[in-house]
């Protein structure tokens, strides 16, 4: 790889994560060897979304091409495809992947092959290929080699992220707690959609609804921090409207209680690490392992 100036960089998977990494680098002054993927409306979006126009090209031509070869495609794939392409790799370039979950184990043969290795994963949701991404002030957890490490440092930088450092045996666990707050949040709207058309309130109504609560009660945590704006009976202490709503949701959505009291004794730590009365959060505890 070139030193003093910016690797030619190539893509493998023309989802939500590739096209918006590959836009923004792109904007930062890298040149773009080629984006392959096998799914041909995913691709022509990508290429438009980029401003490129290219011919179709494989990933085998796009590996050979490149001096930063990213595989951004799903964590199952990313194993059997490096092995695939490998050999098509120079001595000395960076094979990279955005997963959260692996680190550079998974570039198995990588080290025999004196191929450097970096996980690039940055901490944030990506939406449509379309719509415009930024990494400003984004988490960018790496794993790899020395040489991979530094280009994934500076592109961090470059972008506006913070990286660290997270090797492979921690990621699985880094990765659960992306999910828990991330993906988690839909798996809880959805919750309460469904109890919504258990009142009958209707759905436009109900998004509407959601949303609000959803971003009210996030809109305070950049500077006041995850819990600052707890509220509701547990940092109330209201161990009665706890028992009423176990109650209601026994009779009316039953598939629910369980998500409830997982959650709610999760509050109850927070509120405890806020600060929050202990006589009160042990009269919601008294209700919740009751139930």
């Amino acid at each position: 790889m070139r030193a003093g100036c910016h690797p030619v960089l190539g893509f493998i998977g023309a989802g939500r994560v590739g096209t918006a990494l590959a836009r923004n680098c792109v904007r930062l002054g890298y040149e773009l060897a080629g984006i392959s993927d096998r799914r041909t409306e995913a691709l022509r979006l990508a290429l438009s979304v980029l401003g490129q126009k290219q011919e179709r090209q494989s990933a085998a031509r796009v590996a050979a091409v490149s001096d930063v070869l990213f595989l951004t495609v799903p964590d199952r794939e990313i194993s059997v495809l490096f092995e695939r392409i490998a050999g098509r790799l120079r001595p000395g370039s960076i094979i990279a992947h955005c997963s959260g979950f692996f680190g550079v184990e998974v570039f198995g043969s990588a080290h025999e092959r004196t191929i450097e290795t970096v996980a690039f994963h940055p901490a944030r949701v990506f939406p449509s290929p379309g719509i415009e991404v930024s990494f400003e002030g984004c988490a960018v957890a790496l794993d790899g080699t020395p040489a991979g490490l530094r280009f994934g440092r500076r592109l961090a930088r470059e972008l506006g992220g913070d990286s660290f450092l997270l090797k492979g045996g921690d990621r699985p666990l880094y990765h659960a707690m992306c999910v828990f707050a991330s993906n988690f949040q839909h798996a809880l709207a959805g919750s309460a959609g469904r109890i919504a058309r258990e009142l009958g309130i209707r759905s436009s109504r109900s998004a509407r609804m959601r949303e609000t609560l959803m971003r009210t009660t996030f809109e305070g945590t950049p500077d006041r921090g995850v819990g600052r704006l707890l509220t509701g009976p547990v940092p109330r202490g209201d161990a009665e409207t706890v028992a009423g709503h176990l109650a209601v949701l026994r009779e009316r959505t039953p598939e629910l209680v369980a998500l409830y009291l997982s959650l709610t004794r999760q509050l109850v730590e927070v509120a405890r690490e806020q600060g929050t009365d202990r006589a009160a959060l042990r009269r919601i505890t008294e209700v919740i392992d009751d139930a």
